[in-house]
């Protein structure tokens, strides 16, 4: 899990929903890692829709669930029509977005991804497809 997270939480940037949808199904070690991680988030989220967990203790201690649900927010819906699966971490989404404060963390990372993104294509570094 460390390094799916350290993945998740590094490389991992995709630049479209066809790449998020081109990472996700490739088959590799790398997919694994994303299906791993979303789907770890969006457990600890169902926890919190059905009682388990407080939403404020999440949103307090999981700050890398919103950091992670961040880099493919803007993906997800046309993600969920084009690989038909509605349903799709939907567990994820409705925590990461439910209040205020949580959309302003979103808003807060996505910024971030995006500066970490145009620092990487300045360099040279490809944001997409870092699965290789």
């Amino acid at each position: 899990m460390r390094q799916a997270r350290g993945f998740i939480g590094g490389k991992f940037l995709p630049s479209s929903v066809d790449d998020l949808i081109a990472q996700v199904s490739a088959g590799d070690q790398q997919s694994g890692f994303i299906l791993q991680v979303y789907g770890y988030w969006d457990m600890v989220s169902a926890f919190v829709i059905h009682g388990a967990l407080s939403e404020q203790l999440v949103y307090d201690t999981c700050q890398e669930m919103y950091f992670q649900y961040s880099k493919i927010q803007t993906y997800l819906p046309e993600f969920r029509e084009k690989m038909n699966l509605p349903e799709f971490l939907r567990s994820l989404q409705s925590v990461a977005e439910s209040t205020e404060a949580s959309r302003a963390r979103l808003k807060l990372m996505r910024d971030n991804i995006d500066r970490i993104a145009e620092i990487r294509s300045q360099r040279g570094s490809p944001t997409s497809n870092l699965h290789g």
